[in-house]
């Protein structure tokens, strides 16, 4: 044991000197490659909770609804990198929402049964007068007119229209409903965070709630909230308040026939006055028409005789008509024959003939008189229109029985200076 151990160590001895007298420089080194830590890896796409955020800041903040769930499609990747995803978010209704509209057509038609009365109140009081046995000649247009209500009975009249007519709401949604809406966008994940674009928001169901009114804007007592048992209560008001109406009308109709009585005896009693008055006016008419034909008549009788004079710038002389024979033509014109002369001259006369007729005018009944052959004084004045193939007399005959005008010939007209002016009183026998 000894000797091994001996050899041994000698052997390891000298195996530690030769490995001395042949040993190298010690090699470098080199230091390891530091390496840099792995990037994380990205998120396959944004979190529900980034996607309702994202839904929420591109609508308008609601008071009808709050967000509710979200779901969303399966992303698909664009050649970009980008994901495109569509997203849909649930909307619940925060109250019952109400939708004004007209009143239900079961309203008018309630309201309808004052229609007879109504129309027969405010008919034009020609259909009474008429009931009552007038003629149609006695109506006025006044009388068909149609009558205006009395205020009492106008009044209860609007305010059925207004129970028939006046709008109503009626519960559309309720609360707790579910309103879609839905996004469709790009997702691109850069810089540790998403970013969007292409964003394309479907929010029409939302927005159509804004045009609804929420129940507790409602009140009570003024607005019409419709549910069955207020249809039913509107329509039993709006019968009350009809069979009051027809009540009340039938003493006002009663009323217009009574006065239409009393208006077609005023009519009759006014008719009948009247003709007394047009008979009173004829009776008149024909009476003055007889006195002054008879007055007329009377002036030129046959033998009455006109003396007076004629007038001539400064000549002048004297002249008498005498009415030989005359005679009434049909109540229209009295014809006649006689002669005219020199008042002084008797024996110079020149024969005439006239007509007098006898509508009366201004200045009275009018007479023209033609002059023909006969004898007169060469030396008067007169003598240009004895002369005269056309010589006349155009006079006037007044209510005192006188005569006036003038004598002339055809050729000079009445308005010449030639004219003679003519003024002649009847005449005693």
């Amino acid at each position: 044991m000894k000797k091994q151990v001996i050899y041994t160590a000698a052997l390891a001895s000298t195996a530690l000197v030769f490995s001395a007298c042949f040993e190298k420089e010690p090699e470098v080194v080199k230091p390891a490659e530091v390496q840099e830590p792995a990037k994380p890896t990205p998120p396959a796409q944004p979190t529900d909770e980034e996607i309702r955020q994202l839904i929420l800041e591109q609508i308008p903040a609601s008071e009808r609804a709050t967000a509710g769930t979200l779901s969303c499609d399966a992303p698909s990747k664009n050649d970009d990198g980008s994901l495109s995803i569509t997203a849909h978010l649930t909307m619940i209704v925060k109250e019952n929402l109400y939708t004004r509209e007209t009143a239900p057509e079961a309203f008018n038609q309630e309201r309808q049964a004052v229609n007879e009365a109504a129309n027969n109140a405010m008919k034009p009081e020609s259909v009474y007068l008429l009931q009552i046995g007038a003629d149609t000649s006695m109506l006025s247009e006044e009388d068909r007119k149609a009558k205006a209500l009395p205020a009492d009975l106008q009044t209860a009249l609007n305010e059925l229209k207004e129970l028939a007519d006046t709008s109503v709401f009626r519960k559309t949604v309720e609360a707790g409903k579910e309103i879609p809406i839905s996004v469709s966008f790009h997702a691109t994940y850069k810089e540790n965070a998403w970013s969007y674009d292409n964003i394309v928001l479907d929010n029409a169901n939302l927005l159509a709630l804004d045009a609804l009114t929420p129940e507790t804007a409602l009140n009570a007592d003024t607005d019409n909230i419709l549910t069955p048992e207020f249809e039913e209560a509107r329509k039993q008001l709006i019968r009350e308040k009809c069979d009051a109406f027809n009540n009340n009308t039938k003493p006002y109709i009663l009323s217009r026939e009574e006065a239409a009585r009393a208006t077609l005896t005023q009519k009759l009693a006014q008719i009948e006055e009247e003709a007394r008055r047009e008979k009173e006016i004829q009776d008149k008419a024909a009476a003055e028409k007889a006195r002054w034909i008879n007055a007329c008549s009377t002036a030129l009788a046959d033998g009455n005789e006109f003396s007076g004079e004629w007038v001539r710038g400064d000549h002048f002389g004297e002249l008498t008509l005498q009415i030989q024979q005359a005679k009434v033509m049909d109540d229209n014109s009295i014809q006649f024959i006689g002669s005219i002369y020199d008042t002084k001259l008797p024996e110079a006369n020149l024969d005439v003939e006239g007509r007098c007729d006898l509508a009366p005018t201004e200045q009275g009944a009018r007479i023209n008189i033609s002059i023909y052959d006969g004898q007169y004084d060469p030396a008067q004045p007169t003598a240009e229109v004895y002369d005269a193939k056309d010589g006349q007399l155009v006079l006037y005959l007044n209510q005192e029985g006188k005569l006036s005008g003038v004598m002339t010939c055809a050729v000079w007209g009445t308005e010449s200076e030639k004219a003679f002016q003519i003024k002649l009183t009847p005449r005693k026998k």
